[in-house]
């Protein structure tokens, strides 16, 4: 067959930088340039590994592999469905793999990759397809429409713009640059929705989410590590396993600020090692108390037996996110930031897109914002100087400072227990 290709799309599919993102407007044809071109990959390397990958198996079936199949209909013989695997006859393999489980992707060395929509797909997926091709050296190739301002925005869109990187090429058009797009739909499209979500949906802008449950937090409130004396340091867990745990330490100061110091963000971590984690940060940051999902009790408890000091708050998912905001609003709750994964979620944690703020959530993109929440919500109260005299007067717990000198060093010593990761 005959593949004809448009010239914003020629020039993304001849790129020869390692990483390629094509972010796109809706309909712009990325897709159809994402499939041609692994099929190229495939005509190139027939015996090598190549990877096509997608956020969720919803999207892989329904959007990738339906395209890719309607073009190269040849190759879906060679299509096993339960190995999630096309086995070339030449001897190559090409790796179907879905991103809600990004460990999922490990395992495999690959000399491409096509990651289609992969603006929706979590920050380590996006680690993951980058180790898979650090000996090969291999490229993989992005095409989105940009979502949020999340991860691909600040680790591979940004340090492009600022010409920091020279191994990263990126595209961009909007969807009426196809010439197969109803030009009159976009008119529509412009005069229905806000700019921001029209320039992020059809020209391919990023822009920041609509209905974002913490609006309030913008990017000054995201702070390079500096030293202070914290008067109360707590911490809060979201509990996982599949999905990722997610640990926060936060200090306040004497001025009333809140910052987020430390993030722990780990898939297939057992409560053993949420504990021993959870002990290193008692330990080191002087936590004075941790706030975990009370929906957990037997976890809890066994956090209680390890030493930890737990305290169990309602669960009140309205007043926590109005906690949350007021201090962001107020600015006086920071983010320092190599706490990418907290920073990833604030900017990505939404309502459904016509949302009503007495919904809850979507659940997803919210494991160390739940954290975040249980342990301002908990804080609720705490932090006058009565209750501070008296926890000083009542309890040992010392009051420590954070040092920034001896943050490094710590955040060395973490990496290399391969625990620390920012």
């Amino acid at each position: 067959m005959t593949i004809k290709l448009f010239a914003k799309q020629g020039q993304a599919f001849l790129c020869e930088k390692q990483y390629i993102l094509v972010c796109c407007g809706v309909q712009s044809g990325k897709t159809y340039l994402g499939a041609t071109w692994a099929r190229n990959k495939i005509d190139k390397f027939p015996k090598k590994n190549g990877l096509i990958s997608a956020p969720t198996y919803k999207i892989l079936e329904q959007s990738t592999l339906d395209k890719f199949f309607t073009l190269f209909p040849e190759l879906r013989n060679f299509y096993k469905a339960q190995k999630n695997v096309i086995e070339l006859p030449q001897g190559g393999h090409i790796y179907i793999r879905s991103a809600d489980q990004p460990l999922g992707l490990e395992g495999m060395t690959i000399h491409w990759g096509w990651l289609d929509e992969y603006g929706q797909a979590p920050r380590l997926a996006w680690t993951v397809c980058r180790s898979r091709v650090s000996t090969t050296k291999g490229q993989l190739m992005i095409t989105t429409t940009p979502y949020a301002m999340n991860w691909l925005y600040q680790e591979v869109y940004e340090p492009w713009r600022k010409k920091e990187v020279n191994d990263v090429g990126i595209f961009t058009w909007p969807s009426i640059v196809n010439p197969f797009f109803d030009k009159e739909h976009a008119e529509s499209e412009k005069r229905r929705l806000s700019p921001e979500e029209y320039r992020r949906r059809y020209e391919g802008e990023f822009t920041r989410m609509e209905g974002l449950v913490y609006g309030d937090f913008t990017s000054d409130l995201i702070v390079k590590p500096f030293g202070f004396i914290p008067i109360r340091s707590i911490g809060g867990i979201d509990f996982g396993y599949t999905n990722p745990a997610a640990i926060l330490v936060i200090n306040k100061n004497a001025d009333g600020n809140y910052y987020v110091t430390d993030e722990y963000y780990e898939t297939n971590k057992t409560q053993e090692e949420l504990n021993q984690q959870c002990l290193f940060y008692q330990k080191k940051r002087n936590i004075n108390c941790w706030y975990p999902d009370i929906a957990e009790p037997d976890r809890i408890q066994s956090m209680r037996n390890a030493g930890l000091i737990c305290k169990e708050e309602k669960k009140d998912l309205s007043h926590g996110i109005d906690k949350v905001r007021a201090l962001f609003r107020e600015k006086r709750l920071f983010v320092f930031d190599h706490c990418v994964n907290l920073v990833d979620e604030l900017q990505t944690y939404h309502y459904e897109e016509k949302f009503d703020e007495k919904e809850e959530p979507v659940k997803e993109h919210n494991h160390a914002c739940d954290a975040l929440r249980y342990a301002l919500a908990g804080e609720q109260g705490i932090g006058s100087a009565e209750f501070l005299d008296n926890i000083i007067q009542k309890t040992d717990i010392k009051i420590g400072s954070f040092d920034i000198e001896e943050n490094i060093k710590f955040n060395e010593q973490f990496q290399d227990q391969d625990a620390w990761k920012y």
